[in-house]
């Protein structure tokens, strides 16, 4: 399928930016990513739109999809949300949508671990699939080669566990453009016939998207 990718806005605090700096600054040189935690309680956030889109086939109407985060506390500590949204191609309106509240704990150099919640939403009383409430355990940071990574696990009230497995790559052409392919894929331990999960591999997402980046808080994109 042919995506048309209209733009992304990327608005991050300052406040990050300036935190970050101190604390690369002022902590000592050792291999304990937690060892100045105490001395250093520097608080920062951020919010991030990273995925704000129109996809197309060429077929039917396009379909408007979002993707975005937010988070709040130190580097070892925070508050993390996650909330994506699509709508339907045939009847317009969100189809579906996702929220993921979270704690995150720093768990070693450029990985954390997280822990928390996420619920499904029933946007429509006659359509759509029915509301979900999961437990989430994540696992998400940067692998050998720049890799950005997340590993969640989900399980609900009908006992069926799901899994979900990410990955993107920033690939630099320039110091503003930017081609990023991701992918993901989502599994279930059993069956779950209302939301339209089936055991096994029951969805993929793959793309790519190249990005121009105006400033570092906004970069329109297509893929």
């Amino acid at each position: 399928a042919v995506t048309i990718l209209l733009g992304a806005v990327q608005a991050a605090s300052a406040q990050q930016a300036t935190a970050q700096k101190s604390i690369a600054g002022a902590m000592p040189a050792t291999s304990d990513p937690h060892a100045s935690a105490a001395s250093h309680e520097l608080y920062f956030g951020a919010v991030l739109l990273d995925q704000n889109e129109l996809r197309s086939t060429g077929r039917g109407n396009p379909v408007y999809a979002l993707e975005g985060l937010a988070y709040y506390g130190t580097d070892y500590n925070r508050v993390w949300v996650n909330a994506r949204g699509e709508t339907n191609r045939d009847r317009g309106g969100l189809e579906r949508a996702e929220l993921q509240v979270l704690y995150s704990r720093l768990l070693g150099y450029f990985w954390d671990i997280q822990g928390g919640v996420r619920h499904d939403f029933r946007l429509s009383p006659r359509d759509g699939t029915p509301p979900r409430t999961y437990g989430v355990v994540s696992l998400q940071g940067l692998a050998p080669g720049l890799f950005e990574v997340q590993a969640q696990a989900f399980l609900g009230e009908r006992g069926v566990p799901l899994f979900r497995a990410a990955a993107s790559y920033d690939l630099l052409i320039t110091n503003r453009l930017v081609l990023q392919p991701e992918f993901e894929m989502n599994f279930s331990a059993g069956w779950d016939r209302e939301a339209l999960i089936a055991p096994g591999l029951y969805r993929v997402e793959a793309g790519a998207r190249l990005r121009y980046e105006i400033t570092r808080e906004f970069a329109p994109y297509i893929g």
